[in-house]
């Protein structure tokens, strides 16, 4: 960390020449670069936060620096965890930074500095990011990529926890993940799952030792047997952790975090 980042570094990292990062940067017309290599350039640039000259007349001079959050918000249940989510992220960033919340479509967002893709797809992930290349931070998104920051709930810890409180058998109850991937770590963590989405509701919902992180459905099955596990603020502050070190020009050799 600390070491100056060149357009050496960054050819190396995205297996092209110098010349071929140089072309992509300035726009040099007359190249034959595929779109995919132009995508991996920049993500390789966003990724090691390199500016480059061409950069200089662009960049805000401002202190305040604006995060954009991207989410689907597909029922109440992940409405209440994104505004979970909101508060949590307030209260771990300093008033140097600003939150804006943006609705799909999710396409060019010229104004923020950091984007943070939340409880979305992989897919939509990566349209994300294809459409900007600033730092992008992935909340509950399996993207397994060292181009970006990505935070997710530890499942087994989780398990752990609840294993300890129940001593016997229990569900999961949980707003049901946008990733498919997210959703397959959940499935294999517990024996039990029930996910609420658009089949499933709560007043479905049969267990009577529920298990959850979320405290709307807590709140809901208060009069069974319930073990609540506010994953936020840890999720928070790793996040706000994750901005910080985005928005700054060193590298770091660890961009997955489990909390």
């Amino acid at each position: 960390m600390g070491k100056r980042v060149t357009i050496h570094d960054i050819a190396r990292e995205a297996g092209v020449s110098a010349a071929t990062v140089s072309y992509v940067i300035n726009d040099t017309q007359g190249q034959t670069i595929s779109e995919d290599t132009k995508n991996k350039i920049w993500h390789v640039i966003n990724m090691f936060n390199y500016k480059p000259n061409v950069f200089a007349k662009n960049l805000r001079s401002s202190g305040r620096k604006l995060i954009a959050v991207c989410t689907h918000n597909r029922g109440y249940i992940d409405k209440a965890e994104f505004v979970s989510l909101l508060e949590g992220l307030a209260r771990s960033l300093n008033d140097d930074f600003d939150l804006i919340f943006v609705n799909p479509p999710f396409g060019k967002i010229s104004s923020a500095d950091v984007i943070i893709a939340y409880n979305v797809s992989r897919e939509t992930f990566y349209g994300i990011g294809n459409a900007n290349y600033i730092p992008l931070i992935a909340v509950n998104v399996c993207v397994d990529d060292k181009l970006f920051f990505q935070i997710t709930p530890d499942f087994k810890r989780l398990k752990q926890k609840a294993d300890g409180y129940f001593k016997g058998g229990y569900s999961f109850v949980c707003a049901e993940p946008a990733d498919k991937a997210l959703k397959e770590q959940i499935l294999g963590a517990f024996e039990s799952v029930v996910f609420i989405g658009d089949d499933t509701r709560l007043t479905d919902v049969g267990a009577e030792n529920i298990f959850t992180v979320s405290g709307l459905i807590a709140e809901h099955f208060k009069s069974r047997n319930v073990c609540y596990e506010d994953i936020y603020p840890p999720v928070c502050k790793q996040t706000a952790d994750c901005i910080l070190k985005a928005l700054s020009r060193e590298t770091f050799d660890i961009h997955t975090y489990t909390v």
